[in-house]
């Protein structure tokens, strides 16, 4: 029996935790909508509409998943309700409201969504462990969480702390940034997701792999979204900085970068077979793991096209990367 395809990339929002967030809400906090132009968010007025349902509603979500050959969707929540600027008492509310509805839709459809990203209020790491701690025992297999958490750096080691925590209860955890957060030339061309999605990704990882944090905590999961970003396509210049620069390896001494990186995750969310292929030789078929951004216009739509035009894989690095790898990771 083949192994069910897996889609490891998916968002379900919850509007009404906005309303209750909005009065603590800046602009700038938000750096994916404040340095987006004003041509894009034309575009998304008309764009949204046409998804809205199939974010909002779990069951309008299962025809576009059967004609994309998806079996099941690893749900987490929407990255524009991570509300990190809110207060950490607030942020904690809102955080269990959105997870409680994803594992709602687990449970009205058990059979086509798993809960794989639950949010968790990084602004009070104490409040985000007690959550993280919480949606385990409701089902959950892992977390999503911002490339940065009010402008503060994963690597800084005020989250240590929740990094051990959900090592410990063996969460993944999901990096999957709302804009960069010094998007200042990115407002023209939607380069605030073009580029500035996978440019959070690739900086927050790399910082997380200099610190020693992969090093500290050998079993803490991660999932790397979009691809990892740019992250694997240029890994040779970490290791080159790694080989001559000593400030590098004060945390990593025994290591080069890559060593790391093929500790890590990733989704196929990269369009290009040629870039899919690369992702497999850098870090291995067994990392790699199918991914749509569904439903978004920047996602992908034929997603086991993508990896049936990959060339050299073998029809068990097929089989893995479509769905085998993210039932064992996930468990």
């Amino acid at each position: 029996m083949a192994t069910p395809t897996f889609d490891v990339h998916c968002h379900l929002a919850t509007p009404s935790t906005r309303e209750r967030a909005q009065i603590h809400a800046r602009p700038e906090y938000e750096p994916y909508d404040y340095y987006m132009g004003q041509d894009s968010k034309d575009h998304n007025t008309k764009m949204f509409p046409t998804i809205v349902e199939s974010l909002t509603d779990p069951g309008a979500r299962i025809e576009h998943m059967d004609r994309m050959g998806v079996d099941i969707q690893g749900l987490a929540t929407f990255v524009s309700e991570y509300f990190y600027w809110t207060p950490g008492g607030l942020g904690a509310e809102l955080a269990r409201e959105q997870n409680d509805r994803v594992a709602q839709a687990v449970a009205d459809y058990p059979d086509r969504f798993v809960g794989i990203g639950a949010t968790v209020p990084l602004q009070d790491v104490d409040a985000a462990i007690v959550e993280a701690e919480r949606v385990r025992d409701i089902g959950f297999k892992g977390l999503q969480i911002g490339g940065t958490i009010d402008s503060h750096n994963l690597d800084e080691p005020r989250f240590r702390p929740f990094f051990e925590a959900v090592s410990d209860l063996g969460h993944v955890v999901i990096i999957h940034p709302s804009g960069y957060p010094e998007g200042q030339r990115f407002g023209d061309y939607f380069l605030t997701n073009c580029i500035g999605n996978p440019l959070e990704t690739m900086v927050a990882a790399t910082r997380m792999i200099f610190s020693g944090l992969f090093e500290e905590l050998p079993d803490l999961k991660m999932l790397l979204l979009h691809g990892g970003g740019y992250l694997p396509f240029y890994a040779s210049r970490a290791d080159h900085t790694w080989k001559v620069r000593p400030e590098t390896r004060v945390a990593i001494p025994d290591h080069e970068p890559s060593h790391y990186m093929k500790k890590l995750y990733f989704d196929t969310m990269v369009f290009q077979p040629l870039y899919l292929r690369h992702l497999v030789d850098i870090v291995g078929a067994d990392r790699v793991m199918l991914g749509t951004d569904f439903p978004f216009d920047m996602g992908e739509d034929d997603p086991l096209g993508l990896v049936d035009a990959v060339e050299g894989l073998t029809d068990e690095d097929r089989q893995a990367i479509k769905g085998g790898n993210a039932a064992r990771v996930f468990g």
